[in-house]
């Protein structure tokens, strides 16, 4: 058993069981927002991982994100167009990926910025989801997202399904950057790791992060349990409580 805990950042706020950024629609970077920070380590340092969340956003703009991890450092080192490192779900992004007309939303990775080749996405692909169908999931519906690190694989998976109809599934699979080469100092749901970037808006139902690489079957069995349930096999899984602003790490039995 151990723990860590987030803090709540600017005017967000935990009611009802949910982390309410409490950030206006298409809120720019020069409005001081809401987040959750938390800390860095409480992604695996090397091996597998599975990152879920529930979540129900309003309209953000591009290049807003559900959580992020990077080296930023407090701001000492932002990252930029040839420096730094991030993993992050990006919400609503141009379209692009094998599906271009679906792929508004996103998993980013990179050791070294965003230009020059350093960054690697996997796009979303399901037609229909998101606002005007183009994968964009700012549109006010309630999504559940899981990207599967599998270290022994080499790969990133991206997953999206949206409550309401159950719509989505395997978005994409990349070659995974491994979790070893990492170096993060911060971790953020609802703020994107670039200051220039704007502020998340909507809420959150629940976050986990599984130290292992989650099957297709049990990412579909997590989804259709819903938030707040604990998945009884064995395992070891960091929880996000949002009725408290704790993240607690539990192990399954």
């Amino acid at each position: 058993m151990g723990g860590a805990h987030g803090t709540l950042m600017g005017p967000a706020t935990v009611s009802g069981g949910q982390l309410r950024l409490n950030n206006p629609d298409f809120s720019p970077s020069s409005f001081v927002g809401g987040w959750l920070s938390l800390p860095a380590s409480i992604l695996p340092s090397s091996g597998s991982v599975t990152i879920e969340q529930w979540f129900t956003f309003t309209g953000s703009g591009f290049y807003t994100e559900a959580w992020a991890f990077s080296d930023r450092d407090g701001g000492a080192n932002p990252p930029g167009a040839t420096s730094g490192q991030y993993l992050m779900h990006t919400i609503s992004n141009p379209q692009g990926g094998p599906v271009p007309e679906a792929g508004g939303s996103s998993v980013a990775q990179s050791l070294a910025g965003y230009g020059d080749g350093a960054e690697t996405r996997a796009y979303s692909t399901t037609l229909g989801l998101g606002f005007d169908g183009g994968g964009y999931l700012d549109d006010g519906q309630t999504y559940f997202s899981a990207v599967v690190i599998d270290g022994d694989a080499g790969t990133l998976s991206y997953y999206v399904y949206r409550v309401s109809d159950s719509l989505g599934g395997l978005q994409s699979t990349i070659p995974a950057i491994p979790l070893s080469s990492y170096s993060f100092t911060e971790a953020f749901i609802g703020r994107s790791p670039f200051d220039g970037d704007n502020w998340t808006s909507g809420f959150v139902d629940e976050f986990r992060i599984f130290n292992e690489a989650r099957t297709p079957e049990q990412i579909f069995a997590d989804f259709q349990a819903g938030p707040d349930t604990i998945i009884p096999e064995p395992g070891t899984l960091s929880l996000l409580g949002l009725a408290g602003v704790g993240l607690l790490s539990r192990r399954r039995s």
